[in-house]
């Protein structure tokens, strides 16, 4: 026969949640914690410490308790909630009342993720914390303001078979969903979302700045050894460590060129890669990137959206038009500037760059007739409500007939 629980301290912080926890178990047929941890796959004394009261589990291990008991996730899960607020559910004033239960307190931040998928399961917390809105809430909230985020994208970014941390553009617009629809439930202040989405942003960062960076060599293996088979006997022969191959400095080149290749450098050097790591990761020849950066050669146009596209994966950012224009710009100056530059060639590339600002603004036009008409039809909505209102209170306030 299994050895009884010790009995919850009534003063123990989280005693009623851990109550609950062991009367879920005894309604299942009291299972001892060796099956428990077998169905939940996690340790006895895990199982255990959820049920003592003294600490609140994480969410993972309460649903991990729960299902192994025969309980419902969104059932636990809101129980999980209402746990972190030391005073309960407070009532919500919104028409939408029905579709969250705001009991938490302060939005969750991956402070303490230390892999992808401690970064994602924070992810799913914060979409739990704002009300728990369905993928396709958050593909409108998304719409709304001028971005087209699939709801299998969300879903992706979301599941729990994720190896890999999500881009940043949708971690970015997924926080800002979530903080959205918080913020419309009075969860949070507007001036506390964007706070929010760069500590978010932040931690992103680190995690894939953490990803990138070499593994680190054993002391004394910056040497590699090779076994070298002369007259049937195995020799070894180290071989010094691999030099990187050197940025050359700007040589005499045109001023327009020098220009470009110093505004490449610039970008270039934000990264902390080396010209091999970097050549090999985009299959290019070092030495080719090596004069595009000296200003010996002009890159081609694919180049400047391959640096300006890293330089903004690094800081987490969207690729900003901006910066791809002035690179551009400075492009075209250094094609220009060359002795004998063909004129088709020029042509082409001035209709080239007419075309990219073209198709910009034709997106940037389609963005924002699509964010008008989510607001109008937003708007017709809450309309549509308060008349529905008016005319229930008024049929209220109508004197009853004899």
């Amino acid at each position: 026969m299994a050895r009884p629980e010790n009995p919850i301290d009534p003063t123990a912080p989280y005693a009623t949640f851990a109550q609950q926890l062991r009367k879920l178990r005894k309604s299942s047929g009291s299972p001892t914690y060796t099956t428990l941890a077998w169905r939940a796959k996690y340790s006895v004394s895990a199982l255990s410490q959820a049920a003592a009261g003294w600490k609140l589990p994480s969410l993972e291990l309460t649903l991990a308790y729960a299902t192994a008991c025969g309980g419902g996730r969104e059932h636990w899960t809101e129980q999980w909630l209402i746990a972190q607020h030391p005073t309960g559910p407070r009532p919500l004033d919104s028409p939408a009342a029905a579709e969250v239960r705001p009991w938490s307190t302060e939005p969750p931040v991956p402070t303490s993720a230390g892999n992808p998928q401690e970064f994602i399961a924070c992810l799913r917390e914060l979409k739990l914390w704002a009300g728990n809105p369905s993928l396709t809430r958050l593909e409108a909230i998304a719409f709304g303001t001028g971005v087209h985020l699939p709801r299998s994208t969300i879903g992706d970014a979301l599941s729990r078979s994720r190896a890999s941390l999500p881009k940043a553009f949708v971690v970015r617009t997924l926080v800002l969903a979530c903080l959205t629809f918080a913020q419309r439930q009075s969860r949070i202040r507007a001036e506390e979302t964007r706070t929010v989405a760069d500590e978010w942003q932040e931690h992103w960062l680190r995690l894939y700045r953490n990803s990138q960076r070499p593994p680190r060599t054993a002391p004394g293996s910056a040497t590699a050894t090779l076994p070298v088979l002369a007259e049937k006997t195995v020799q070894t022969v180290v071989l010094p460590p691999r030099q990187d191959h050197a940025l050359n400095p700007i040589g005499e080149v045109p001023h327009d060129r020098r220009l470009l290749a110093e505004a490449l450098r610039e970008l270039f050097d934000e990264f902390g890669l080396s010209l091999r790591m970097f050549a090999m990761r985009h299959s290019m020849d070092t030495s080719t990137l090596s004069r595009y950066l000296s200003g010996s050669r002009i890159p081609p146009r694919d180049f400047l959206r391959v640096l300006v596209r890293e330089a903004s994966l690094r800081r987490g950012e969207e690729p900003a038009p901006e910066a791809l224009r002035r690179l551009q710009a400075l492009h075209l100056a250094a094609l220009r500037a060359r002795p004998a530059p063909p004129p088709e060639t020029d042509r082409l590339d001035e209709l080239r760059q007419a075309r990219d600002d073209a198709l910009a603004q034709l997106r940037r036009s389609i963005e924002l007739e699509a964010a008008l008409k989510a607001l109008l039809l937003s708007r017709q909505q809450a309309i549509a409500e308060l008349e529905a209102q008016l005319r229930e209170l008024q049929g209220s306030r109508r004197p009853q007939s004899a």
